[in-house]
């Protein structure tokens, strides 16, 4: 009896664990391996393939010979057909998928795939920033700053609209009182190359600025565009306009340049970024402005991270009495929200 109950026991749990790999996702490589787990989505020729043992492991598509898996999975050839059901195991370096809709599976070849799983067609991203410091004796002091920007993204269209805010005191005494704001609309052309048009107002009492607001149009190319890393190049032309409080107003067409890049040095856990934009009259060498941020963000809690950052100012033309260049030292809380 006892012999019995044993082999009873032992069948069940071979069962079970064939039931679980049974269940599990198949990829074949070329040089043989092949692993389980679960497809998670194919982009930029990344095949990101979830395992038990190992987590998240990325594979490049290239070295794929073969692939299998139990639920529907969407992929997006080449050519932009779009094809939505589980993979059927395929020979000679090709893929086959099972559609709900047609009576055979549809078949092609492996090379032809490029997206899996893709991104929903609105993706959005959130991020805000905030810090403060005081201090109370001998010196009251008190430090505000706080930053955020929001972009939707759709297939082809990218908006965003931003800005910061900082004040400081000290013996009630107002030392800093800066604003901006900004807003930005890119059209994607390729899926590479895109057309903008910007706007941005600007106030900082102790720069004699009262506002300065500038109108934009001009044309970006985004080399890179994943979850880990971002890099982009633009370049164009903008009408500045320059209100003083004190100085005379000033206004002028300027060529504009931008640079965004940012990149997880390790995966969801620290995250380097530099933000560069530059404003250059067309009409007088000496009306230069441009404006920097970076720094890191190190993710604590869920969405929470803490950042510190450096912002650069300059103005090679700055209002009598003003120098050209602000540094603002930077620590804060953020939150991150992605959809």
């Amino acid at each position: 009896m006892k012999i019995r109950s044993v082999s009873i026991v032992l069948a069940a749990v071979l069962v079970f664990f064939n039931c679980g790999w049974a269940s599990a996702d198949e990829v074949w490589l070329k040089n043989g391996d092949r692993i389980t787990g679960k497809v998670m989505a194919l982009r930029e020729g990344i095949l990101l393939f979830k395992t038990t043992y190992a987590g998240d492991v990325p594979i490049l598509w290239k070295e794929v010979s073969n692939l299998r898996t139990e639920e529907s999975i969407r992929i997006v050839l080449d050519d932009e057909t779009t094809v939505e059901g589980p993979a059927l195991s395929a020979e000679g370096g090709k893929i086959s998928v099972k559609a709900e809709a047609l009576p055979e599976p549809v078949t092609t070849d492996l090379a032809k795939v490029a997206i899996i799983n893709p991104k929903p067609p609105l993706s959005a991203t959130l991020r805000v920033n905030l810090g403060a410091s005081f201090a109370t004796g001998n010196t009251d002091k008190e430090d505000v700053y706080s930053d955020g920007e929001f972009v939707a993204r759709t297939a082809q269209n990218r908006y965003t609209i931003g800005g910061l805010y900082r004040r400081a005191e000290s013996d009630n005494v107002k030392t800093e009182d800066k604003a901006l704001a900004y807003m930005k609309y890119d059209h994607f052309i390729t899926k590479k190359w895109y057309a903008y048009a910007n706007t941005s107002g600007e106030t900082d009492e102790f720069k004699d600025i009262d506002l300065r607001y500038t109108l934009g149009v001009g044309a970006g190319y985004q080399f890179i565009e994943t979850d880990r890393t971002n890099f982009s190049l633009e370049g164009g032309v903008s009408y500045v306009d320059e209100n003083h409080i004190v100085a005379e107003d000033n206004s002028f067409a300027a060529g504009r340049w931008g640079l965004r890049f940012d990149h997880f040095l390790l995966p969801k856990s620290l995250q380097f970024f530099l933000y560069h934009t530059g404003l250059q009259s067309l009409e007088d060498s000496e009306d230069l402005v441009l404006f920097t941020q970076t720094g890191f963000r190190v993710p604590f809690y869920k969405s929470l991270n803490f950042t510190g950052q450096v912002n650069w100012e300059y103005d090679k033309s700055p209002a009598l009495g003003k120098k050209e260049s602000d540094y603002t030292y930077i620590f804060s809380l953020g939150y991150q929200w992605a959809r």
